[in-house]
């Protein structure tokens, strides 16, 4: 069994801990967006190199690559948010039973757990309250203040749900999501997005993004002007 003080001290972990395979697939998803982005750099760099190209030629064909990769990019730094959202999701209706009920008492039965536990003001009153249902065989009840307890950092709260070890099961995705970050902490935000960051602009260096834009659109037949044969 896992004491609670263990768990205490796994609570204190950051997400830098995690080396489940959630965290792989991360990594992956962070390495082809690098991959689109050195091609991207490596497609402009040519291009810029060309001499039989105008500067105005160089620009579009640079923006013609820069453009779409950086959309791109973009776009997977977005899913990379929605997946860290929707795995903790996840993790909690495994850690606290989330999933909807299979028979309708069993279904009101959380509806008013989840309403009891919401009415708690203070981690002393949730400890009452957990060990009074585990008394009582109130399981649903206790774990609706566990998880309210878990929401509002009462992790004490939690080690108490789980004092006996009954929880051992459910406990083990507590743990991995309380290793997961804050996706609305605006530093976290920014350190991801430096991971997911675009192409270097090379030749189109100092353009603002609608020139950018207006350069991609413009009617020149421009030569060998994508990544691949740039």
């Amino acid at each position: 069994m896992t004491t609670p003080a263990e768990y205490r001290r796994l609570f204190l972990q950051t997400d830098d801990q995690q080396t489940g395979d959630f965290q792989k697939a991360m990594e992956a998803h962070q390495a082809k967006a690098a991959a689109v982005r050195d091609n991207a750099n490596a497609a402009i760099a040519r291009i810029s190199a060309r001499k039989d190209l105008t500067l105005e030629a160089k620009r579009t064909a640079a923006a013609r690559v820069y453009k779409p990769a950086t959309e791109q990019i973009r776009a997977m730094l977005d899913q990379h948010i929605a997946k860290v959202s929707a795995h903790k999701q996840q993790l909690a209706r495994k850690a606290f039973g989330y999933d909807n009920a299979a028979d309708p008492a069993t279904a009101m039965a959380r509806r008013q757990a989840r309403q009891q536990a919401a009415a708690v003001t203070d981690p002393e009153e949730a400890e009452r309250l957990i060990r009074d249902a585990n008394f009582s065989g109130d399981r649903e009840l206790a774990r609706a203040v566990a998880a309210a307890s878990f929401e509002r950092g009462w992790h004490s709260v939690v080690d108490v749900w789980n004092e006996d070890g009954s929880n051992d099961a459910f406990m083990r995705h507590v743990v991995d999501l309380v290793q997961m970050p804050d996706t609305n902490d605006p530093a976290w935000r920014m350190q991801t997005a430096v991971n997911y960051s675009g192409p270097m602009p090379g030749i189109l260096d100092g353009l603002k993004d609608h020139e950018i834009s207006r350069a991609a659109a413009a009617d020149l037949d421009v030569y060998g002007d994508g990544p691949e044969a740039a």
